[in-house]
């Protein structure tokens, strides 16, 4: 039997044990809070904002353009402070429509390699046909696994021609004491016709072994004939034949190179719109008694502009405003006002009863230097940031298309009170144009033109492309554009020639550029292409800038005071 030690230093060991294993259970198990841990250590930060100011700058001049058809300008108001933006729902008789149709369309290929590398030709269209967007993705927030990449459609994907399989040449063998022989040099000027017609009938024989055909036998009038070298031993150049000429190529014209902005029959697209309106103009239906549709006939169905239009009424007379922002970065500001007691039916061209009036800005006149590089500090960094942060992630912004990294980063600066609102993407117009060029007929058709007084093109410009076609190898070429293509810069680009504003300068002569894309199947990623090998399309590249210093007062369906509008 036991003794009471025992059994005492058997209860210590017991409970010794006891501890020991619930302090190594403890220590096992403890773990870090979860407030600790970073669950987006993988997703890149949001770009940093523009540094703040220590001071807001005064606000800018008054634009006081004139065109070319002789406008009264109306007699400008005391400075009055800025106006607001009017938001539907701010009056009780109001309402307020928008429109706002950005468009974007981007497909890249690669041909597919043929089974010997072919002449390149001109007229093939290697597109990848574009699947629907994904829906859009917040970055702070993990949307799941990446959809597919399909490495076979990017851009820079250069497809690589088979081998050939000819038939190898015919293998000589040398005859017993043929090593030893001594070889004579042959005195290739001084040849007979028997020895010519020997050497060719050999040539006929290589090639008929080493190609696999049948070459008829030369006849003695197959010969070469004697002709009189003159001294020295070189004879003149052959004349082409004119029937071997390549065909002209057609005349690009200087003043409109691409096709985009739409060309305007006046100065700009407002004033277009501006001589409307003008009593002049003979109106074939009371189109504006329709509270449906406020835009103005000649605007229907256009998608490359944004406007916003109101009407209101006083009981005795029913008036609407609208105004409208054209890709040309022109303005235009318009009203019709009417009593209501009138028919459906009444006449839109009666002066006396029917009120129309238009004012307009014309575009915008291209910036110096130092503006347009006070312009890239501001929003240059910022722009390119925003592109970089999607880069490599698997993640799309937005909903995808390529437009949209454009837009968004544009749109990223309503939250920095302090930086002044870009100019919106209008379509395929993103700011201050920098470049325009055009390339036809595989590359020997160039044209394009330099636009400000910057020397180069800086990281944070937006390039647009429309059916742009670049050579990416010996046999391959990229597509940029299905039809329409936009990308971020990222990185400084000096053209290879001295560039001013107005200045003829072709896309062979620009550089190559380096920029962040997206498309709906393709996250967005990093690529490189050189102007130099472009061979067919147009190409556009825009500096964002302050809207209100370029351009002039937010778009607002009346005109705001202060603005110095024309009027016809």
């Amino acid at each position: 039997m036991p003794t009471l030690a025992e059994l005492r230093s058997k209860a210590v060991k017991v409970k010794d044990a006891s501890v020991s294993s619930l302090a190594n259970t403890r220590d096992r198990m403890s773990s870090q809070p979860s407030k600790n841990i970073n669950w987006h250590a993988d997703i890149k930060p949001k770009p940093p904002p523009p540094p703040k100011p220590d001071f807001r700058p005064p606000p800018p001049p008054s634009r006081t353009s004139s065109t070319s058809s002789t406008p009264t300008t109306t007699q400008s108001k005391p400075p009055a402070p800025p106006v607001p933006l009017r938001r539907a729902g701010s009056s009780t008789n109001a309402s307020l429509a928008r429109s706002s149709n950005p468009v974007s369309q981007t497909s890249s290929a690669s041909p597919s390699p043929p089974p010997r590398p072919p002449p390149r030709s001109l007229n093939s269209q290697p597109t990848s046909s574009a699947s629907p967007s994904p829906p859009p993705s917040v970055l702070g927030v993990s949307p799941g696994p990446p959809p597919p990449i399909r490495r076979d459609t990017r851009p820079d994907a250069a497809s690589h021609t088979s081998a050939s399989h000819l038939i190898p040449p015919p293998m000589r063998s040398i005859q017993e004491g043929e090593a030893d022989t001594y070889v004579d040099r042959i005195d290739w000027a001084n040849l007979s016709s028997e020895d010519k017609q020997v050497f060719f009938s050999w040539l006929d024989e290589f090639f008929s072994r080493y190609l696999g055909v049948t070459v008829p036998p030369r006849s003695a009038v197959d010969g070469v004939e004697h002709l009189k070298v003159p001294p020295g031993g070189y004879m003149p150049p052959p004349k082409a034949p004119i029937t071997s000429r390549p065909a002209e190529s057609p005349h690009m014209s200087s003043d409109h190179i691409t096709c985009y902005p739409p060309p305007s029959e006046h100065d700009s697209l407002a004033e277009d719109l501006a001589h409307y309106f003008a009593p002049s103009t003979h109106w074939t239906s009371t189109w504006y008694t329709s509270e449906s549709d406020l835009l103005a006939p000649p605007l229907r169905g256009k998608g490359d502009l944004n406007w916003t239009a109101s009407w209101s009424h006083d009981g005795r007379t029913k008036t609407i405003h609208a105004g409208v922002f054209f890709p040309d970065l022109s303005m235009c500001w318009y009203a019709v006002a009417w009593p209501l007691h009138l028919a459906p039916t009444h006449d839109p061209n009666d002066t006396r009863v029917v009120q129309r009036t238009a004012q307009f800005l014309p575009r915008p006149s291209p910036w110096d230097g130092p503006r347009l590089v006070a312009a890239h500090e501001t929003y240059g960094e910022t722009i390119a940031s925003f592109a970089e942060s999607y880069e490599d992630t698997g993640q799309f912004c937005a909903r995808g298309e390529c437009w949209d990294l454009a837009n968004e980063a544009l749109k990223s600066f309503a939250q920095y009170d302090w930086v002044p609102p870009p100019v919106p993407s209008i379509l395929r117009t993103h700011g201050h144009l920098m470049y325009e060029g055009k390339v036809a007929n595989g590359g020997r058709t160039q044209a394009g033109r330099w636009r400000g007084g910057d020397d180069r093109v800086r990281r944070g410009d937006i390039v647009e492309w429309k059916v742009a076609k670049l050579s990416t190898g010996p046999y391959s070429r990229a597509t940029l554009g299905n039809p329409d293509h936009t990308a971020v810069i990222v990185s400084d680009m000096v053209p290879h020639t001295q560039v001013a504003d107005g200045k003829s300068v072709p896309p062979r002569e620009m550089g190559l550029l380096e920029v962040v894309e997206q498309g709906v199947t393709s996250p967005p990623k990093r690529a490189k292409y050189d102007l130099a090998k472009l061979e067919e399309g147009e190409v556009w590249i825009y500096r964002p800038v302050a809207l209100e210093e370029y351009v002039g007062p937010a778009l607002a369906p009346e005109c705001p005071d202060g603005v110095n509008a024309l009027t016809l």
